[in-house]
């Protein structure tokens, strides 16, 4: 049964990425050997339908369709550099109590694809369901600290 969604992360670097669900749930894993589409057409917010398939290290995404494009973004195309090279000479501010706090608040979409761009570049071994509990933790725990904007 064919599932609808979006693509929340794909880096064509490494072959794979993540789809939510539009009925919610967790993210589901997708992965380079199990789609037969255009690698370009998989960036985030594009409109995805696909069947989920259980595997022994969590669900993945097979059967891929992209329904609807991406938006247009205002960046000029390309790859981008890996989100931890981003983070040099960001500014920050310090709070009342003298500790750091970033310029603006983060939503909790953008919270999680920085978060899953960090736990994708910080170990090759972490399953997508690893990566999705852990991912979950930490958003829920940094929304909850009101450090993130739900």
């Amino acid at each position: 049964m064919a599932v609808s969604g979006k693509v929340v992360h794909y880096d064509p670097n490494r072959g794979f990425g993540f789809l939510a669900p539009e009925e919610g749930g967790a993210d589901v894993f997708l992965h380079i050997n199990d789609i037969n589409i255009d690698e370009d057409s998989l960036r985030p917010g594009a409109k995805v339908s696909f069947d989920i398939e259980e595997t022994d290290r969590g669900s993945k995404a097979v059967n891929v369709e992209v329904t609807e494009e991406a938006p247009a973004d205002d960046s000029a195309g390309g790859s981008r550099p890996h989100r931890r090279d981003d983070h040099h000479g960001r500014g920050h501010r310090h709070d009342e109590r003298g500790g750091r706090r970033p310029r603006g608040g983060l939503d909790a979409a953008a919270f999680t694809e920085e978060l899953t761009e960090l736990l994708l570049d910080a170990d090759d071994d972490l399953t997508a369901r690893q990566i999705v509990a852990i991912r979950q933790r930490i958003t829920d725990f940094a929304v909850g600290r009101g450090w993130v904007l739900d």
